[in-house]
């Protein structure tokens, strides 16, 4: 029987090109997308989108901050570098245990988009940097889950190659 566990992040670090961004508030992760091709047929109920489980769409991800100690470097064009380190607390449900795990993003992107944010008295002046994804990699707990190299042609989720399907069945 699978057992509940309810997560929740109770730290985070951003490292961007080996310098610790502080007073970083947030970061939205990116989506993963398979693109779809719509399929429609007579007789058929409703168009089914399928998705090219060899291939994804554009990922991209962003990071809020208040303007602290290194957050003025994640705005500089090119390439970035970052990790993303989480401590994550557990509570086993099952067990009745509180457990705690670390949760790390390696993430190449570019940056795109830099938002300035608003100013409001009493309020942090802060911003938000958006980079488009080159490579992503996910490790739980040592364990490798995810990584995906858009230059390499890469897809690996939870140990399972993505993308060498259609080479290994046209060998």
């Amino acid at each position: 029987m699978p057992q509940k566990v309810y997560n929740n992040v109770e730290g985070h670090r951003v490292i961007d090109n080996g310098r610790v961004a502080e007073d970083v508030t947030s970061i939205t992760l990116p989506d993963i997308k398979h693109p779809t091709t719509s399929i429609a047929s007579s007789g058929m109920a409703m168009d089914v989108d399928m998705p090219n489980t060899t291939h994804l769409d554009a990922m991209s991800f962003s990071i809020a901050h208040n303007n602290g100690v290194y957050c003025k470097n994640l705005a500089d064009p090119g390439k970035h570098f970052i990790e993303l380190r989480v401590a994550r607390q557990r509570y086993n449900v099952a067990a009745g245990e509180i457990e705690h795990e670390s949760v790390k993003f390696r993430i190449t992107g570019v940056h795109v988009e830099v938002n300035k944010g608003s100013i409001e008295t009493g309020n942090p002046f802060g911003s938000t940097d958006k980079y488009s994804i080159l490579r992503y990699e996910e490790e739980v707990n040592g364990e490798v889950t995810t990584i995906i190299d858009a230059m390499a042609g890469v897809i690996k989720i939870n140990g399972k190659d993505c993308t060498n399907v259609i080479e290994n069945l046209l060998n």
